[in-house]
């Protein structure tokens, strides 16, 4: 995958609603939405350490240093840094995690990303 950084949304930018991306994304900003990557392409996703997102996080490999309030979805590697904080169950298939992330929620590791989609559906559905 690429290192190009498709889409940077500055930290003086406010987003209510869903973002649907491909490629490499970078969050500096407040979100009140879903971040959801189109899953037939290699996408990356980066949520800064200044950032908010109150939605859910689907993503195929997603590094976050931020505050995400809601499920988070990964279908390939989920990177947490020393600044995150999940509020909400995250449900992955290879995790990393540095020291000083915290999760107010639960880790469920996943086999395929059928089973994270199944997971998704009946948390969704509720």
């Amino acid at each position: 995958m690429t290192s190009k950084i498709n889409t940077l949304i500055g930290s003086d930018i406010f987003i209510k609603g869903d973002i649907s991306y491909e490629g490499t994304i970078h969050i500096e900003s407040s979100v009140e939405g879903s971040l959801i990557a189109k899953k037939d392409k290699d996408s990356k996703l980066y949520v800064n350490k200044s950032s908010v997102v109150e939605g859910y996080v689907d993503a195929t490999n997603v590094a976050i240093n931020g505050t995400v309030i809601g499920n988070v979805y990964s279908y390939n590697l989920l990177q947490l840094g020393p600044e995150a904080s999940i509020k909400g169950d995250i449900y992955y298939k290879s995790l990393e995690m540095e020291v000083g992330a915290k999760i107010d929620g639960r880790l469920v590791v996943c086999q395929s990303n059928d089973e994270i989609d199944l997971y998704k559906l009946d948390i969704e559905s509720k």
